[in-house]
């Protein structure tokens, strides 16, 4: 194999690669990447078991082939070359050689074949879908955040994003047993059949990356076990949580005693305010509520605090709602509006937070048990 390629590139593309290759692996292959040679273009493969990207490079090739290389090696000279820094490889029997065009820098490694390489077969589809990066990306933004975390669990459709589109709709959904994300949004296409699928949390992690056009589209592509992402010249593609997305509506209220419309600005002020002085072991903050005033209040080994937040127009009975302060901060850290609707029933029930400015958009969170 031989061929010669700009710095400029394959950099980003490699950044991308950095996300699913794992140094630490047991298997060394797995912290290789493949690089592929032909009809005018380099293919840089690589793949962690669970997910597997292919990145397609222009490339002068003056001579077909393929050849694993350690990603870190490969990886951290490209970075440190100059930034209009052209790269030559050539490989003989399985040995790299590794240089600057200028010929200042030069690199003798020993790699593998595409044999020793894990084979990375791609699926038969059965359902597929087209839609702005912009949109997926959103969909992602604003319900990962309250997906579970912890992978030792018997609930494993909560550690990904659930995403369903079925007719002219497309929705996602986060959540981790005691708060629940969900957008909807309307689609300029119709789509017959449902298309539903839990994407891990780290697939999604590393998505949104690389979903980084405002303009460009993504195909999304289903099969039994896999979902694949097309996004331009890179195809990203994850194993699925094989698991059923329990039927969330149910936690929705579908009715509130109190609707209150908050400043997001005065909200998060309060919070951050408040939030040195919460036990780092329950992360408790008390929403109090009487006659025209919300306060966040909380008591703790450090002392008391308390915030009043602005302009609260509420006639109601006095309550104390005891909340995760963590569930409110990751919510309004990720809002692009200026004022939210706080939807209460009574202390003991699910509180439901939208903007002001997306009806279709709502965060709901249950209170603390004790």
């Amino acid at each position: 194999m031989k061929i010669k390629f700009k710095k400029q590139d394959i950099i980003e593309k490699l950044y991308y690669i950095e996300g699913v290759v794992s140094e630490k692996n047991l298997k060394e292959i797995l912290s290789h990447i493949l690089i592929e040679a032909s009809s005018g273009s380099m293919t840089i493969i690589a793949t962690n078991l669970e997910t597997a990207i292919k990145c397609i490079v222009p490339a002068e090739v003056k001579k077909d082939g393929n050849i694993s290389i350690l990603s870190g090696l490969f990886t951290g000279i490209i970075k440190k070359l100059n930034k209009e820094a052209e790269v030559e490889i050539i490989v003989q029997d399985n040995k790299i050689e590794l240089k600057s065009a200028d010929n200042k820098f030069r690199l003798e490694t020993q790699g593998f074949t595409k044999d020793d390489f894990p084979s990375i077969n791609e699926p038969e589809f059965s359902n597929s879908i087209t839609i702005p990066q912009a949109l997926l990306k959103d969909l992602f933004k604003k319900t990962s955040f309250a997906t579970l975390k912890n992978e030792d669990t018997n609930k494993p459709f909560l550690l990904g994003v659930y995403l369903s589109v079925l007719n002219d709709e497309i929705f996602a959904v986060g959540s981790d047993g005691f708060r629940l994300s969900h957008i909807k949004r309307k689609l300029n296409q119709q789509i017959k059949e449902e298309f539903s699928v839990i994407i891990p949390n780290k697939a999604v992690a590393q998505l949104m990356k690389i979903l980084n056009s405002e303009t460009g589209e993504v195909t999304i592509a289903l099969s039994e076990k896999e979902v694949l992402f097309k996004i331009e010249d890179i195809f990203f593609l994850s194993r699925i949580i094989e698991e059923k997305f329990p039927k969330f509506e149910q936690v929705i209220p579908s009715e509130c005693n109190v609707s209150l419309k908050l400043d997001l600005k005065d909200l998060e002020r309060g919070l951050n305010l408040i939030r040195p002085i919460v036990d780092i072991g329950n992360n408790r903050i008390n929403i109090e509520l009487t006659k025209n005033k919300l306060y966040l209040k909380v008591v703790s080994d450090l002392g008391q605090s308390n915030y009043e937040i602005n302009d609260v127009e509420y006639n109601g009975k006095d309550m104390s709602i005891p909340f995760n302060i963590n569930y409110l901060v990751e919510f309004i850290k990720i809002l692009e509006t200026d004022k939210i609707f706080m939807n209460v029933i009574n202390e003991k029930s699910p509180i439901l937070f939208r903007p002001e400015n997306d009806n279709n958009y709502i965060y709901i969170t249950m209170p603390m048990r004790f």
